[in-house]
């Protein structure tokens, strides 16, 4: 895997006809102003009725004044709600003819930086269900929030586009009850948590095996040649790094970045322009890892540092309190 096919906030790869004029149209049909909602973004009113690319530079920026001229706490729900139409003859086919919605889950990571290259969700397979923990993919920061709840929103839609149900999805939350519950009731359902460690969607089994209706796939297989045929990423930068710390939690920055085919210095640089430090990501993705075996599976701390690869029973906890503030043992009672 090499920095070409990697997506960073400076590549203009998205689609303005689908992501940006999504969000417009949202945020004008509540009152905000176009005028006000493009200023500052190096989009035009005449972008959004072509194929025009944007980097998700822009995008970020015009997602920061449309929260701020909204009017409503409901933006990030209906903007997510709206993504699903605004891909129907781009990536949307694919879904539309997946076996079941366990099959749309998988593919979302290959469609993910044309479609929304904001999230990507890490998988974790508990028997029953399913735990999608999601991902800062493009340094979104302070943004995340908002770009995380559209993901949920859109991912709501999509499994009722494909399978004509409201499926049983669990969404949990890293912040307190929001005063405007009703939205998140609305927007996503009623299986909502609050105060919890990371963002997280639960799949039951059930909901994964609900079939699609169209499913064919003889269709299935065109739109996905025709879309692979038409994507130039493949993953963002972030999520690269992340995949090659999963796979070798030792790994240090002069390694992946041989990996990438990058020089340490370019890939820190890199790292920098996405308002993070490859530090960061090694620690959050051992933070993710240690609540997930700790807190979710309950598991000892002999098991949980094998899985982690510790060797050393007093370096894992030492560790795992640096990176979340508790012991082993309070993590699990939490």
């Amino acid at each position: 895997m090499t920095h070409n096919a990697l997506l960073t906030r400076t590549d203009k790869a998205l689609p303005a006809r689908q992501l940006a004029q999504s969000l417009v149209q949202v945020a004008v049909a509540r009152g905000a102003p176009e005028h006000k909602l493009l200023r500052g973004t190096g989009i035009f009113s005449e972008d959004l009725l072509t194929a025009k690319p944007l980097s998700c530079n822009q995008l970020q920026r015009l997602c920061s004044n449309a929260t701020q001229h909204y009017k409503g706490f409901d933006l990030a729900f209906r903007f997510g709600q709206h993504l699903v139409s605004a891909f129907v003859s781009d990536a949307l086919p694919y879904f539309t003819h997946a076996r079941d919605f366990g099959e749309c889950l998988r593919a979302l990571p290959s469609f993910q930086t044309r479609l929304y290259p904001f999230v990507s969700a890490f998988r974790y397979d508990e028997g029953d269900t399913q735990l999608l923990v999601l991902q800062d993919a493009m340094g979104s920061g302070k943004q995340f929030r908002f770009m995380a709840e559209a993901y949920c929103a859109a991912l709501v839609a999509l499994a009722r586009h494909c399978t004509g149900k409201r499926l049983a999805l669990h969404f949990s939350f890293p912040f307190a009850r929001p005063r405007q519950i009703q939205e998140y009731e609305e927007g996503l359902g009623f299986r909502l948590s609050f105060n919890q460690p990371f963002f997280t969607i639960k799949v039951a089994r059930q909901a994964l095996a609900t079939p699609c209706l169209q499913a064919n796939r003889t269709f299935k297989q065109f739109a996905l040649r025709r879309f692979l045929e038409q994507r130039e990423y493949r993953l963002t930068l972030l999520d690269a790094v992340r995949y090659h710390l999963r796979g070798c939690s030792n790994s240090t920055l002069p390694d992946i970045a041989g990996e990438l085919g990058l020089s340490p210095a370019s890939l820190k640089r890199k790292l920098a322009d996405h308002d993070t430090t490859f530090s960061l990501l090694h620690d959050d993705i051992r933070r993710q890892q240690a609540i997930y075996y700790l807190q979710v599976q309950k598991l000892n701390n002999e098991q949980s540092a094998l899985k982690m690869a510790f060797t050393d029973i007093t370096n894992f906890r030492r560790a795992v309190k640096r990176w979340t503030g508790l012991t082993p043992s309070q993590l699990r009672e939490v």
